[in-house]
């Protein structure tokens, strides 16, 4: 309890000590022109709608992608057998298949597509992964946007295209973490669960999602907040979001530093709490000797 009050006051302290130096050079680069509190009173609401459309867009986003990312991150922790070694144990599958060698070449036929299926849904997720991860979020962004522009005209295929774009690419970051969840758990737990009866499906959801779940909600968080700061990225393709919201006001009020001071506020109100409750859950919930590694940066 001593040990928890002591953390708890020396980040409050950091936080005290990180605002008040802000504060200070803030004031030393402007406070003697002053601060116009009333721009600030009058103009809020306009970058809180912004900020809900932003958070709209990333919530949307992200909830699809984690869909996205569970089943690409499944596919991806799939292991295919070569097909060197199937036709080696064809020994096996005669003595498992009846003595009829009809039957026999056509339970070789099933092994073998099974796996190339395996194999073939494999390296469509690899080259997906590979493919977002390979490139600027900005960039995929005008992408979708450009297919919505020249082929389709729906109403507000802007936003369609934002939230397309934003889909695919937290789809496959979201699945390098669902796959490092997956892989985490040891196989022997898999393994032992299959001995007591539980079917591949049983054993996914009995033994490895409960502790997988647990694993990857810090990561995913993380893939949250990174997903509402790279929103931003949406004025590209002229999407009012915050940032965008914030350039125009800016530059058409002439409150560049109350207009952006602003903006900054609303970002930091958003990500701050939310990483300090999922740090307060993963210490609650952590399974001892068990984690996995934080996802790769998009920017």
């Amino acid at each position: 309890m001593r040990r928890k009050t002591v953390r708890a006051i020396d980040t409050v302290t950091g936080v005290l000590l990180t605002i008040g130096a802000i504060s200070y050079i803030v004031y030393i680069l402007i406070g003697r022109q002053g601060f116009d509190y009333g721009y600030v009173q009058r103009s809020y609401g306009i970058f809180l709608e912004a900020a809900k459309l932003s958070v709209y867009a990333t919530t949307i986003s992200f909830l699809v992608g984690m869909l996205i990312g569970f089943l690409v991150g499944w596919v991806r922790t799939a292991k295919v057998v070569p097909l060197a070694r199937i036709l080696g144990d064809r020994r096996k599958i005669r003595a498992e298949a009846s003595a009829s060698g009809v039957f026999d070449r056509f339970a070789l036929a099933g092994v073998i597509t099974a796996s190339g299926a395996k194999h073939l849904f494999r390296r469509i997720a690899d080259g997906y992964v590979e493919t977002i991860r390979g490139t600027p979020l900005v960039l995929q962004i005008v992408f979708a946007w450009s297919i919505f522009l020249v082929y389709y005209h729906p109403p507000g295929y802007e936003w369609i295209a934002g939230i397309v774009a934003m889909t695919a690419n937290t789809g496959a970051y979201q699945s390098e973490i669902f796959r490092g969840g997956l892989q985490t758990v040891h196989t022997g737990q898999v393994e032992a669960g299959r001995a007591l009866g539980l079917s591949r499906w049983g054993a996914m959801r009995h033994v490895i999602l409960p502790q997988a779940l647990r694993l990857v909600i810090p990561p995913l968080t993380n893939e949250y907040i990174g997903l509402f700061k790279a929103s931003s990225l949406l004025f590209a393709i002229g999407i009012q979001e915050l940032s965008y919201v914030g350039k125009n006001q800016a530059f058409v009020s002439g409150h560049v530093f109350e207009v952006f001071a602003l903006v900054t506020a609303i970002y930091f109100l958003v990500t701050v709490p939310v990483s300090k409750i999922i740090e307060y859950v993963e210490r609650r919930y952590r399974i001892p000797g068990l984690g996995i590694q934080a996802r790769p940066s998009r920017l």
